[in-house]
């Protein structure tokens, strides 16, 4: 926990912030998997107390980055083959789910945000790291402009677990087979074909 440094607390919920914070340190990696991780340590270094540490580690336990055993370890989890499979599924589903609901109520402004993040994801092909930071910034803005729900916000703390299971795992398909799809899925955007552009999304991700 070395590389961990005080955070501001501003005016947001201590609790949300320290759950954003730990959540990225686990992304990035200054918070390594496997690594142990001790509330009084951590709330020594964040500058905080420990309830908030506690119910951050508790949200982040929710979504699978941290594994507790009560009186023995908190851990950062590990990310598995397993773990990588099941992850790719579920944000192809949510994301094509998302896409539908989302694409009757467009508008022309989101339409075009939503073009731009598709155009960059094509033009991320061929380099591993731009692909998917491309392919995040695509499926966070589309999330983004779905209706809210009462599941919306365990959905945005899924989001952080996907991003750190997929964080390093390169498209499933052939930069042909991608292009081809960004061109169609473009299309369907455009035509506000819901059956389409989900059945796009999903072939992203090998389903």
């Amino acid at each position: 926990m070395s590389g961990l440094t005080p955070i501001d607390k501003g005016k947001q919920l201590l609790a949300d912030t320290v759950f954003q914070y730990l959540g990225q340190a686990i992304i990035d990696g200054t918070l390594e998997q496997g690594e142990r991780i001790r509330d009084a340590e951590l709330a020594e270094k964040l500058n905080v107390s420990r309830m908030p540490i506690r119910e951050a580690l508790q949200r982040l336990e929710r979504i699978g980055l941290v594994e507790m055993m009560p009186s023995r370890y908190t851990r950062v989890s590990v990310v598995t083959d397993e773990i990588v499979r099941a992850s790719l599924a579920y944000a192809g589903y949510k994301c094509g789910i998302e896409l539908r609901v989302a694409l009757p109520q467009l508008s022309a402004a989101q339409e075009r945000r939503a073009l731009e993040l598709l155009e960059a994801m094509g033009e991320g092909l061929g380099d591993v790291e731009a692909s998917i930071t491309a392919r995040i910034a695509f499926s966070r803005y589309i999330g983004s402009i779905t209706p809210e729900t009462v599941y919306s916000q365990q959905l945005q703390d899924l989001d952080v677990a996907l991003e750190r299971n997929l964080r390093h795992v390169g498209p499933v398909a052939t930069d042909d087979e991608l292009r081809d799809n960004y061109a169609r899925l473009r299309d369907a955007i455009r035509r506000r074909d819901r059956d389409t552009a989900e059945r796009l999304v999903r072939d992203q991700f090998g389903l």
